[in-house]
């Protein structure tokens, strides 16, 4: 049963559903204004440089499915986790209360640098390997989506090669409701004031990340507050490396950064993706109207992964995280006050 926690001023619930997408969070809402319907990283795709072997983690998997350890449960291979650490439900873990949990859940208070913040995560096994999905939700309105890479490395003809970790996450950005939003690529392309544009992206469409122009997107609601200001989130990347075929054209397994796509219900959640993720371009983003629209976006974070496995790594892989984030943009009307644990507290 999917359970739901309340602090930070974020109401946000989670599950983690039988289909094997790993953890889902749903319902997330800021000072009581919708801002995350739901989203999940669901799968993830693993080619290993030589393009053999290639894995599909997670929903409607080709490598091995996310299935949840307590988060008690160690750092090592699935044959190596004792038969009481795997979870039997979805909810929060306690030791006493609910020794059988996945998902942990940490109300970590104010301090002299970050805000109250809200952290849900869990541990997801995929055979040898493991995945950690966590989510920090903090009291200035800013939430982190992390991805966790462990476990032990996949070795291959008596050797470990390297590969490419493309997480993809499906998020279902309901800012302030569903329906009536529009997607927008930040791009700067000079010093002048108006240098710095938003641009509209109106139809489904697969998208790309630019450094040279510090590529970011937002989703927003159309209509103006008050004060005439369009409540948004921003999607600031966290990759740190480019889709395949941008510098070589040796491999095409992932080949962009963000999709924008409409909501369907039932549909469209990645389980008919293979081991490249052309689908979301060919059948996902098929080029129907989106401005206006309730939309889903879809982003890849990938991260490459050189292993050390005569050093480091010869046991497993120590936990590694990478993290996009999502910024407020005119989501509230002023700066939040009491973030910090400062004397006296900070914002004033």
């Amino acid at each position: 049963m999917p359970g739901t926690v309340n602090f930070a001023d974020w109401s946000v619930s989670w599950s983690i559903p039988t289909t094997g997408e790993g953890l889902v969070i749903s319902f997330a809402n800021f000072k009581g204004t919708r801002v995350l319907y739901r989203a999940g990283a669901p799968f993830v795709l693993v080619p290993y440089h030589g393009n053999s072997p290639t894995f599909k983690d997670g929903l409607g998997h080709q490598g091995a499915p996310f299935t949840p350890v307590k988060p008690t449960a160690p750092n090592a291979p699935s044959w190596q986790i004792p038969p009481i650490q795997w979870a039997t439900n979805d909810n929060q873990y306690d030791p006493v209360a609910n020794p059988g949990g996945a998902v942990m859940v940490e109300q970590i208070p104010r301090d002299l640098l970050e805000p109250d913040k809200v952290v849900i995560w869990a541990k997801l096994q995929c055979a040898n390997y493991q995945y950690v999905h966590r989510w920090v939700f903090h009291a200035d309105g800013a939430i982190h989506a992390e991805a966790g890479l462990g476990g032990r490395l996949f070795h291959f003809n008596l050797s470990t090669m390297g590969h490419i970790h493309n997480f993809y996450f499906r998020l279902d950005l309901d800012i302030a409701g569903a329906g009536n939003n529009l997607v927008q690529r930040f791009a700067h392309k000079g010093n002048n004031p108006s240098d710095d544009q938003w641009l509209d992206i109106n139809f489904e469409s697969k998208e790309t990340a630019d450094p040279n122009t510090y590529t970011k997107w937002r989703v927003l609601n159309k209509a103006p507050k008050p004060n005439g200001l369009n409540r948004s989130y921003e999607l600031i990347p966290g990759s740190d490396g480019a889709p395949d075929g941008i510098h070589t054209s040796a491999s095409t397994y992932s080949r962009g950064d963000l999709w924008v796509v409409l909501y369907k219900p039932g549909a469209e959640d990645g389980a008919d993706v293979g081991v490249t993720d052309d689908v979301l371009t060919t059948k996902y983003a098929n080029g129907e109207a989106a401005n206006g629209q309730d939309v889903v976006v879809w982003y890849c974070l990938r991260h490459h992964h050189q292993p050390r496995q005569l050093g480091e790594e010869t046991i497993v892989v120590p936990y590694e995280f990478l993290s996009f984030h999502l910024e407020p943009r005119d989501f509230v009307d002023g700066t939040i006050r009491n973030l910090y644990a400062t004397t006296p507290p900070s914002p004033l």
